[in-house]
């Protein structure tokens, strides 16, 4: 049940599709019944509140550009419940319309709602909540009856059967109580404690963790997603129900105060720390890592695909840093850091003043790292820049 109130309450923030954002269409109703009646109704009718759309044409705002040039429409309802002084419900709902448009930017976009959603999830909201009148006769059999006169049967006090308005008192408590209880997961659980954040418009989410798998869509700068899974190249997110994708890690940024957050810093300080330093006192820490096109003209690289890790200097270590730290704190990364079939090398940089890179192919680092070459070998195979960054003497 948590799971779908969370689908109901952040589904516009986990499919924002490329290209134009249309504006948000909020349509408003306001029922009588409690918050709690109407979270009840909600539950029920919550399947229907995203799926796939047999046609736009009477579900969007007309647009410049043709409706048959879109494929697969899709939407997904937000619904907001707001309790009223006088004890009903104020509830807006709105429609987030996307397909997948073919041409010169083929791409998902975001077709603005007519409205026709809302008010249909609305309308539907309604039938949930309105009781079936039990005082209308029922409807004549066309067989008749035989009028039979039989004694009603009198059961003894004893016999331990709860009189009728008894029971009906006893279910509508129990409703009551399971409405507090779905009101509790509206209040408590629609926001996730382990979000992380895109940085930047047009960012691929992947079907799986590599370079060349399929884009399920382009999501927007500020969009969050809940962390189902990370390490240090990608982040395994819920984009919504069951649907899942995944980002490079350097797409992303955790929320402050996110458990995400909280579990990935000990974890990169303890991996990134530096031979010998304790994660309290480790004189650097990891700014951005992504891997991309080796950032220079160094012949061993050049225009090679590279990890590509920045550091600067911990805030609040009060520590002037020396080519020593460096030094210590380079062969902890490349000691460690694993690069990904097809990644070429493995970059660190020191983003401050006194700072600058260090660079290593995959040969050389594989070779240290087996012993068929020293350190001192190893380092001198190795871009330097300045060549005294490290301390390193020829």
């Amino acid at each position: 049940m948590k799971l779908v109130f969370l689908a109901v309450v952040l589904a516009a923030n986990c499919c924002r599709a490329q290209n134009v954002i249309a504006p948000a269409l909020v349509v408003k109703r306001t029922y009588p019944q409690p918050v709690a009646t109407v979270a009840a109704a909600l539950a029920k009718i919550q399947p229907t509140t995203s799926g796939e759309l047999p046609t736009l044409d009477g579900f969007v705002i007309p647009s410049p550009q043709a409706l048959d040039g879109y494929k697969k429409p899709r939407y997904q309802c937000t619904v907001r419940t707001v309790g009223l002084p006088s004890g009903g419900t104020l509830v807006r709902v709105s429609a987030k319309i996307t397909a997948w448009h073919e041409g010169s930017h083929s791409g998902y976009e975001v077709l603005a709602s007519n409205g026709r959603l809302e008010s249909d999830l609305l309308d539907r909201l309604q039938d949930a909540l309105t009781p079936i009148d039990t005082t209308k006769p029922a409807k004549a059999s066309a067989v008749p009856v035989p009028d039979i006169s039989a004694p009603m049967p009198q059961f003894p006090k004893s016999s331990g059967l709860v009189p009728p308005a008894e029971a009906a008192k006893h279910d509508n408590s129990n409703l009551e109580q399971e409405a507090a209880s779905l009101e509790d997961i509206l209040r408590n659980q629609s926001r996730p404690t382990n979000l992380v954040a895109v940085k930047q418009d047009q960012t691929p989410i992947l079907e799986s963790p590599r370079s060349d798998a399929k884009t399920l869509f382009l999501a927007s700068a500020e969009d969050e997603f809940e962390v189902l899974d990370l390490n240090p190249e990608w982040v395994h997110i819920r984009i919504s129900g069951l649907s899942r994708g995944w980002l490079r890690r350097s797409t992303i940024e955790m929320l402050d105060g996110s458990e995400a957050a909280k579990a990935e810093a000990p974890a990169r300080t303890e991996k990134l720390g530096g031979a010998g330093a304790s994660s309290a006192s480790a004189p650097f820490s990891v700014s951005s890592e992504e891997i991309g096109t080796f950032p220079g003209d160094w012949g061993p690289l050049k225009g090679k695909s590279a990890r590509i890790i920045s550091v600067q200097q911990a805030a609040g270590s009060g520590r002037i840093t020396s080519p020593q730290d460096k030094l210590q704190f380079a062969i902890s990364v490349f000691k460690k850091e694993a690069l990904a079939p097809g990644v070429n090398g493995l970059v660190l940089i020191f983003d401050a003043e006194d700072g600058g890179m260090v660079a290593s192919t995959r040969e050389a680092l594989e070779q240290w790292r087996r012993g068929t070459i020293s350190e001192a070998s190893f380092w001198k195979q190795c871009l330097l820049d300045p060549p005294e960054i490290l301390g390193l003497t020829n």
